[in-house]
């Protein structure tokens, strides 16, 4: 009686162990494919502006709007999901450049709006300005990062987006860049650089006056689907 009970107390034993090894393959891969979908930590914001940021059109304290255009997780754990909302407000505004000096904007994002509309207070500059995407114009973000001809142009292309930062800034603002450049991804932005022909950043911050653009030619303003590039703390 006893060694039977004996044999059947081991046949459990050795029917658990067997169950216990092929089941930590499928958790580790379940646990390898949570880790992969799972979006790096990265302090940069991607967003298009919502709405024109035009001086005869706002003032001083007006919010602003703007929108991520891809999944961004902060190095602090916030998720902010693609489509989720930055606010800020306008913070300074000079109209014309005139002998009293140039045509300024000043902007200030510190926070974010989730679909379901709860707000998460964040701190955070916009560090770089560009033109709408327009897929059959001149991009100017294309040139910043060397593309200097239609091969580099269809290598940068193969590589995703990939750059090399080899470029200035100084010939961006004045508007050149290179045609076809219709696959570079927005996340080629660099800051402190301004994309938007004669304007200049002056200066950025995560707090007041936020990020001053500025130009002595014409009147700043920032364009419906202008591309933002946003530094998180």
């Amino acid at each position: 009686m006893f060694s039977r009970s004996l044999k059947v107390w081991f046949f459990l034993l050795a029917f658990a162990v067997v169950a216990a090894i092929i089941s930590i393959p499928s958790v580790s891969r379940a646990q390898g494919q949570s880790a992969v979908a799972a979006p790096p930590t990265s302090p940069e914001i991607h967003a298009v502006l919502e709405k024109i940021i035009h001086p005869k059109k706002v003032q001083v304290g007006d919010a602003v709007s703007a929108r991520l255009t891809e999944l961004t997780k902060l190095k602090d754990g916030t998720e902010l999901p693609k489509g989720t909302h930055v606010l800020g407000k306008v913070t300074e505004i000079k109209m014309k450049a005139d002998k009293e000096g140039p045509s300024k904007l000043g902007l200030l994002f510190d926070k974010a709006q989730l679909k379901d509309g709860k707000e998460v207070p964040l701190t955070m500059a916009l560090v770089s300005v560009a033109p709408r995407w327009e897929p059959s114009g001149v991009d100017p973000v294309a040139a910043d990062n060397g593309a200097a001809s239609a091969g580099r142009v269809t290598q940068m292309s193969q590589a995703a987006g990939r750059t090399d930062g080899s470029a200035g800034g100084d010939t961006l603002n004045k508007g050149l860049g290179v045609r076809g450049a219709t696959s570079v991804s927005e996340t080629a932005m660099r800051p402190g650089v301004s994309y938007l022909q004669d304007i200049t950043i002056v200066s950025y911050s995560m707090g007041e006056p936020g990020t001053i653009l500025q130009s002595s030619k014409n009147t700043v303003y920032l364009d419906s689907g202008s591309r933002l590039l946003l530094l998180a703390q």
